[in-house]
């Protein structure tokens, strides 16, 4: 023995957080674009540049990881603060207009509809994040049916113009159909005022 301390081995910093984010980071993309049967935990480790076991230890397993990245993008509590009344219709268009990968929660949901874990886990979310507080926030009358009304409206706008594009909602057309969609989406939520 020398007396000389040991040599430091050099340790790579863990960042929890920054790990489980690459991760969910790396599983919105895939999901989005490839949906749930075809994407593999190793594809998203790769991509979020991690071991593929920490995927398992963060997320149990590939629908737990489906579950946490639809719960991390799902989420319809910031439009429920605004007021109904007159610009709710407006700010929920710009909304969807707006936000950069508005398309991404559906398009992870459409392409893993195919698979039944995928499925079940989307329509539980759906209703469970979407529906139900978009109807207790619409509440009487009817506050579920235009919930649904406001889904279908809203999921069918972004299937034609981003995840299906159709022609006619480009250029000139694609604004007034936004006039469209923000007078369509007031008319529903303004089905409850007295």
């Amino acid at each position: 023995m020398t007396g000389l301390p040991e040599p430091k081995k050099a340790t790579r910093q863990r960042d929890a957080e920054r790990t489980r984010t690459a991760i969910l980071d790396a599983a919105q993309t895939l999901f989005s674009t490839r949906g749930f049967a075809n994407t593999g935990v190793r594809e998203v480790a790769d991509l979020a540049g991690v071991n593929s076991a920490l995927v398992g230890r963060y997320f149990g397993s590939k629908e737990g990881l489906f579950r946490a990245t639809l719960e991390r993008v799902i989420d319809i509590t910031p439009i429920l603060r605004e007021d109904r009344r007159h610009r709710f219709g407006v700010d929920m268009v710009a909304a969807l207009f707006d936000t950069h990968d508005a398309s991404g929660p559906l398009a992870m949901m459409i392409l893993s509809a195919a698979d039944p874990e995928a499925h079940a886990v989307s329509v539980e979310f759906l209703q469970t994040r979407v529906i139900a507080p978009l109807a207790r926030w619409l509440g009487p009358p009817d506050g579920e049916g235009r919930a649904a009304r406001l889904n279908i409206l809203w999921s069918g706008f972004l299937t034609s113009w981003k995840l299906l594009p159709i022609q006619p909602l480009t250029g000139a057309r694609l604004a007034s159909t936004r006039r469209w969609l923000e007078a369509a989406t007031q008319a529903i939520v303004d089905e409850g005022a007295a």
